[in-house]
């Protein structure tokens, strides 16, 4: 098995995800998908495991690689627990009000689950009982989960 820095993975798929558009219009082909910015991959792939950077590259090569350097070192969401925010949120510095592109849940600093936030027109709860209730959605774990005391 061949290794692969993390720097290489985002570009390699960037590269055969803008090759696969180009030759064949894949958008056109798939029903309401938004559209992609292929430059942001970079940014779409900040802080996944070098694991499912290692599927990516399976799922469209059939090779296997492995994946290594240094994962982006993020905060946990609150709400998921996955490590997928660039900051925490501080409302004395105004920082914060990152949304976890796994659950969808703005940092507002709450940590009551049960209370709703009408910017996130729900409780944590409610996410949680939809991650539950789906998953096809919720199945893929492509950040680390973080420890109980982190």
């Amino acid at each position: 098995m061949n290794n692969i820095s993390r720097e290489h993975a985002v570009q390699f798929i960037s590269s055969l995800r803008n090759l696969i558009e180009k030759e064949m219009n894949i958008l056109t082909h798939i029903e309401d998908l938004p559209e992609v910015n292929l430059g942001m991959d970079k940014d779409v792939f900040k802080g996944v495991s070098n694991g499912f950077l290692s599927e990516v590259i399976y799922t469209m090569t059939g090779r296997k690689v492995e994946v290594i350097g240094e994962v982006e070192n993020l905060f946990p969401c609150p709400c998921c627990g996955f490590k997928t925010l660039t900051e925490r949120y501080n409302k004395d510095a105004g920082t914060g009000y990152d949304i976890c592109p796994y659950c969808t849940w703005e940092d507002d600093g709450t940590i009551d689950p049960y209370a709703y936030r009408s910017i996130n027109k729900g409780s944590m709860i409610d996410y949680r009982n939809e991650m539950a209730s789906n998953p096809n959605r919720y199945h893929t774990n492509k950040w680390i989960k973080a420890k109980s005391n982190e």
